[in-house]
C-alpha cells in the first residue's frame, strides 16, 4: 500500500500562502520570504502564521480559519492523478492521511480515481511525526507496516518517522520544506528520494515490497 501526505506532496500550498498575505495585507513575496527564514531556524507552520499576523498587526489566527487554509482539485500537482492511476494499474492500494483538517477529506474522496483510505491528523487527533499518527495509518489500513510505503516532501515529518515506524518511504523532492533539507545535507545515504510522483510506478516496480 502507498500512502501519501498531502501538503505539498499531492497539493500546491501556493494558493493558500497568498490567500494568508490578502488576509494580512502583505506582499506575497514577503510572506514567502518570511516562511523561507521560518524554514531556515526550523520553526513550524503556525509559529510561521504566529510570526507572520504579529507583524502585520492583523487580529486572529489565521491558522485556525479553514476558508485560509483549505485547497481544491485545482490545487492538485500535474503528476498526481497519473502517478495515482498508474499506481492502481500496478496493482498498489493506494492511502492518503497529511497534517490537515478534516475538510481536506471531501476534496480527496472527490478526486477521479480509486482511493482505499483516507483520514487526515485532525480525524486522527493526532499530528506528525506523532507516533500515534504512524500507528494509526498502520491499525486502519490494517497492513503490515512493512508493506506500506509513506511519500511525504518532508524527511523529519514524513520519512524518518516511517522508517522509525517499521514502513517504507520515499521523500519527495517538492516544495520548500524539501529545498530546505535538501540545500542542507542533499539526499542522505540510505533515503530513496524522487523528483516526480510520476517516477513512482517504475520504482515501486523494481522493488521487493509486495503490492498489496
Amino acid at each position: 500500500m502507498v500512502v501519501f501526505d498531502v501538503g505539498e506532496t499531492l497539493v500546491s500550498e501556493t494558493a493558500i500562502w497568498h490567500r494568508i498575505a490578502r488576509h494580512l495585507d502583505l506582499p506575497p513575496f514577503t510572506v514567502s520570504a518570511a516562511a523561507g527564514i521560518a524554514l531556515a531556524r526550523n520553526t513550524g507552520f503556525e509559529a510561521i502564521l504566529k510570526q507572520l499576523g504579529d507583524f502585520s498587526a492583523i487580529a486572529g489566527e489565521p491558522w485556525r480559519r479553514p476558508d485560509l487554509l483549505s485547497f481544491t482539485a485545482d490545487d492538485l500537482y500535474d503528476d498526481v492523478l497519473p502517478a495515482l492511476k498508474g499506481l492502481r494499474q500496478n496493482g498498489h492500494k493506494i492511502g492518503i492521511c497529511g497534517n490537515q483538517p478534516a475538510s481536506s477529506e471531501q476534496v480527496l474522496h472527490d478526486l477521479p480515481c480509486d482511493i482505499d483510505w483516507i483520514s487526515s491528523s485532525a480525524r486522527l487527533k493526532c499530528k506528525k511525526p506523532d507516533p500515534a499518527f504512524f500507528k494509526a495509518i498502520i491499525d486502519q489500513t490494517g497492513h503490515d507496516p512493512a508493506h506500506i510505503i509513506y511519500i511525504g516532501d518532508r524527511l523529519d515529518n514524513d520519512i524518518y518517522p516511517a522508517l522509525h515506524h517499521g514502513l517504507e518511504a520515499i521523500w519527495l523532492l517538492r516544495g520548500p520544506w524539501s529545498f530546505a533539507q535538501w540545500q542542507e545535507n542533499g539526499v542522505p545515504d540510505g533515503i530513496r528520494a524522487i523528483r516526480s510522483l510520476c517516477e513512482l510506478p517504475g520504482v515501486l516496480a523494481n522493488t521487493t515490497i509486495p503490492a498489496g
